[in-house]
């Protein structure tokens, strides 16, 4: 078979385009809030962009009123912007993934359309779109798909800019826009923002023997936009909290990295399995890729295919490398994937004969398939959340909370309670924090302890004897609503007598009213102030 491309396109979308992005952008939303906050995860980072939010300071990433340092900011400066435009809903929180997905979907779709033709552009769209891990990040309040399609960008500005110095056409605008892009890509998560579109390009040119677009990518107006985007908040954050460096990059990136001593280890070989069944059914087309007649030179004469093809050879050996696995660290991997797909679509419904339509009825089989297991998905991932979420308990918190009310949590950190109850002050953590073995589990403990390692003048992590003190000693009258377990009413001495406001099968939340005759009754001759 002779080449496959077509012309480049005219630089202005039709009215096709416009339509596809559109329906593409729809598919993704529609359904976004039909699904309760997932913990703990989407509680997490939606807290700490609620936290921000409240506290009126949306330089700092909170969480409980601490400075909360795992990840860079960008997720939460949109999240607490979607809140503060939108209102608190799962809707509105969501909306950055949403934004993350449609600019990888965007970029994709205009950098295939320019370079190698619509068809391959549209079919491209269509499968990714559909691919059901990409729909369920999509609609996943973290930051994995904000990176991935920051990522996406960043990688496809920069083969934007050796395909336009390569034509003779103007360039040195769209080096610029890359080293933005990558910018905003280490805001969205850090040092794999900029890294993995470094390491897609420069084995790219390697592959092309192309010194000069390594030189191109590489100017100084190019790294100026990217160190104006990325260098402010953290040189703030340095110069307001000392160690910030140490913790943020050594930590946090190197130490996290290469340590095997953190949560969700897996084997190397992981994300093989998980693309190849996350982009079901679209994966069932996959088998042509392996032969040796899809790489001729002749059927991809810009080398497209082969960029796509070591963009995400990159992104899965890269995060093949540490034992600590999670599924959406693989999102960047999947725009090259789906083109590449799309290309083995592509090229066999464009047969003459009878061929064509055969395979013509498959990839409409398979484009419904598609869309079903991504519905389906969604409704089982619905169900799953009902049983963990603490929204029955914020909307009672919410409608008969009162000002000045405290809110303690016992031997855990309801991360999406706070939240679903609109409660605006940072909440008491009632734990044994002296215990050591906190900083060797990597869990929402270690979180807690070391926020509260950049400001301690955040009194929240407290034992459960200053938890006593601190109720005998506050005023007459004062109101604590408490979230803790069940049976905890018998280990706690504070909750005997109490009864419950409400609960679920996963916790209990009471409201303590620390009248004159419960302060004579729990706390006898310690002194109370009125």
């Amino acid at each position: 078979m002779s080449s496959t491309t077509t012309p480049a396109q005219p630089r202005r979308f039709l009215s096709g385009d416009a339509v596809l992005l559109g329906l593409a952008a729809f598919w993704l939303i529609f359904l976004n809030w039909i699904r309760l906050l997932t913990l703990p995860d989407e509680g997490r980072y939606t807290g700490v962009a609620w936290d921000m939010l409240r506290h009126g300071d949306i330089s700092t990433p909170l969480l409980d009123g601490m400075p909360y340092f795992h990840k860079p900011p960008l997720f939460y400066w949109l999240d607490a912007i979607s809140m503060h435009v939108f209102g608190m809903s799962e809707w509105a929180v969501r909306l950055p993934s949403v934004l993350g997905a449609w600019l990888a979907l965007f970029a994709t779709y205009a950098f295939v359309r320019r370079n190698y033709g619509v068809a391959a552009a549209r079919i491209t769209v269509l499968i990714m779109a559909t691919m059901p891990l990409f729909f369920g990040a999509a609609q996943f309040a973290n930051m994995d798909m904000l990176v991935a399609g920051l990522i996406s960008a960043t990688v496809l500005a920069g083969a934007e800019t050796i395909m336009r110095r390569d034509d003779g056409r103007p360039w040195r605008a769209m080096s610029a826009l890359m080293g933005a892009l990558a910018g905003l890509a280490f805001l969205a998560k850090g040092l794999i923002g900029p890294v993995l579109p470094g390491g897609v390009l420069f084995f790219w040119l390697l592959m092309r023997r192309d010194g000069k677009g390594m030189l191109a990518l590489l100017r100084p107006a190019t790294l100026l936009a990217f160190a104006v985007v990325a260098l402010p908040w953290c040189v703030a954050m340095q110069a307001r909290y000392p160690g910030f460096f140490h913790y943020f990059f050594v930590y946090q990136h190197f130490q996290r990295f290469l340590d095997s001593g953190f949560n969700n280890q897996e084997p190397i070989v992981f994300y093989v399995p998980v693309l190849i069944v996350t982009a079901l059914p679209w994966t069932l087309w996959g088998l042509g890729l392996f032969r040796r007649p899809f790489w001729n030179a002749e059927r991809d004469p810009k080398g497209i295919r082969r960029l796509m093809a070591i963009w995400g050879l990159v992104v899965l050996v890269f995060f093949s490398i540490p034992a600590s696995k999670l599924i959406g660290y693989i999102l960047p991997a999947l725009p090259p994937l789906a083109f590449l797909l799309a290309e083995r679509v592509r090229e066999t419904i464009e047969r003459d004969g009878a061929a064509s339509m055969r395979f013509g009825r498959r990839a409409s089989i398979t484009f419904a398939t598609a869309v079903g297991l991504c519905l389906l998905t969604l409704v089982i991932a619905a169900i799953s959340t009902f049983s963990r979420s603490a929204k029955p308990l914020g909307e009672v918190m919410r409608q008969e909370a009162k000002p000045g009310d405290t809110l303690v949590m016992l031997h855990e950190y309801g991360f999406d309670l706070q939240f679903y109850a609109h409660y605006k002050q940072t909440a008491w953590v009632v734990d044994n924090w002296s215990d050591p073995s906190i900083l060797r589990t990597d869990n929402w403990r270690k979180e807690l302890l070391d926020a509260s390692e950049f400001d301690p003048t955040v009194q929240v992590l407290i034992s459960q004897q200053e938890w006593k003190r601190r109720v005998c000693a506050g005023p007459v009258g004062a109101r604590y609503w408490i979230l803790g377990g069940h049976g905890d009413e018998n280990r706690y001495a504070l909750l005997t007598g109490i009864k419950s406001a409400a609960s679920t099968r996963r916790n209990v939340l009471w409201l303590l009213d620390a009248d004159a005759a419960f302060k004579q009754r729990v706390c006898g001759g310690t002194p109370t102030a009125g």
